[in-house]
């Protein structure tokens, strides 16, 4: 029989593009999958539009009763309340999944032994709102992920990712609820440390991005300058970030290297500024994104 796979959307107020995002999953060339839908308290059509697909393809789509939990939150509510399958595949609202994205995340993981903590990532398309591609994402080679690169560079986003089971049973006994932990960085690093990363460089997904979208970056280097100022160098996001670097030094410090969990600790430790501004290696991959986290350093 086929392996399971369970693919999970997180809702809110996305009446605009859940339709195409939808469609794309009820033609998927693999068939055992299910949809696991968990709406975080939208107050437009958004569940309506879910209950005619739950009521039309009953086998293919379920609504999970829910209340406002937020993000990350209600990824890891609905991972833990879905039925237990061989792969999971998380999946934002307001995008478009390639026909094969189930087929080819099954296939990968598959080769991957059932008892490893397996993480799927996938190249894709960078779209403005109405799905023209601006640009191709390409993450290149795994080699590129490293002890160090994985640490203040999300290299993959959740919705190019899928896990095998052992990876989620990994995640869930980590308690990650309330935590505020990203599941797509959480995964990253868990299967760095713990387990392997298989990586396709097919497009597979067409990345939606618009003004209103929950991450907030649209179009432009003024709109993720703003942002970047805004949510980084004024607002919390950076300091946040490191509290869930620490959090991680101490729930994987048996499967670490001791020196890069004491590199860990240092770097996303609020108060060795000086050592974290002259810190001797790289941190990100461009130049731009190395000058930016250096300035957070300085005014964190």
């Amino acid at each position: 029989m086929d392996k399971k796979l369970n693919v999970l959307i997180c809702t809110y107020n996305g009446e605009q593009y859940l339709k195409e995002q939808l469609e794309s999953l009820l033609h998927q060339t693999y068939s055992n999958l299910t949809v696991y839908i968990r709406d975080d308290g939208s107050t437009d059509n958004t569940v309506s539009i879910i209950k005619e697909y739950t009521s039309a393809h009953p086998e293919r789509f379920v609504l999970i009763p829910s209340s406002h939990l937020g993000y990350p939150d209600c990824f890891w509510d609905l991972l833990s309340r879905c039925p237990k399958a061989d792969f999971y595949a998380f999946c934002d609202q307001d995008d478009v999944w390639h026909p094969k994205k189930a087929e080819v995340a099954v296939s990968m993981l598959s080769e991957v032994d059932n008892t490893t903590p397996a993480l799927f990532i996938h190249d894709y398309d960078n779209c403005d709102e109405n799905l023209n591609v601006m640009s191709k994402h390409k993450l290149g080679d795994t080699s590129v992920l490293t002890d160090m690169s994985i640490l203040f560079f999300t290299y993959a986003s959740g919705f190019c990712m899928a896990i095998n089971n052992s990876m989620r049973d990994l995640c869930l006994s980590q308690h990650p609820m309330g935590k505020g932990l990203y599941h797509d960085e959480w995964c990253i690093w868990n299967a760095h440390f713990y387990g392997k990363v298989v990586y396709s460089s097919k497009i597979l997904t067409k990345y939606r991005r618009h003004s209103n979208t929950f991450t907030e970056y649209g179009n432009g280097i003024s709109t993720l300058i703003s942002n970047w100022i805004r949510r980084e160098i004024t607002g919390p996001e950076f300091d946040q970030k490191c509290d869930r670097i620490q959090e991680f030094t101490w729930t994987a410090r048996e499967q670490m290297p001791s020196d890069v969990n004491h590199k860990w600790q240092l770097l996303s430790k609020k108060g060795s500024k000086l050592k974290r501004i002259f810190y001797p290696r790289r941190l990100r991959p461009t130049w731009g994104g190395e000058l930016a986290l250096r300035l957070l350093f300085l005014v964190h």
